[in-house]
């Protein structure tokens, strides 16, 4: 039984911490150095990544990635672009409908203002 009393009593104690004259001052100092250590977090972490992107862009660089992946997208732009004018001229335009750059000129233009005007919608709206 003196046990059960020594826990409520113990909890009570604990629950009614008595104020101590500083507690502002010492919230104040305890909130500073959290702060103080992420602010050192946050620059330690930005400058590893920082240092990561330079190694990882030298080896992209230095591997010749850049040139090999320009080389497949022209490439595979090329064919791309044939194999849609080639479906669009035998299987959507009329026969007597001559298919020449001004019309997909004319199509990509229309295309970007529609783009602009609904860019210009959403941001309107926020």
């Amino acid at each position: 039984m003196a046990e059960r009393n020594f826990e409520v009593e113990l909890g009570r104690m604990f629950a009614e911490a008595p104020a101590m004259g500083d507690s502002d001052f010492f919230a104040l100092r305890v909130d500073e150095r959290l702060r103080r250590g992420w602010t050192l977090r946050r620059t330690l972490i930005g400058g590893m990544g920082l240092a990561g992107g330079v190694v990882g862009g030298a080896q992209i660089l230095g591997g010749g990635l850049v040139e090999r992946l320009g080389r497949a997208t022209t490439d595979a732009g090329g064919e791309l672009t044939g194999r849609v004018v080639d479906f669009v001229e035998n299987s959507l335009m009329p026969q007597a409908f001559p298919m020449n750059a001004e019309i997909i000129w004319f199509a990509a233009a229309a295309a970007a203002a529609a783009i602009a005007f609904a860019i210009t919608r959403v941001v309107r709206e926020f």
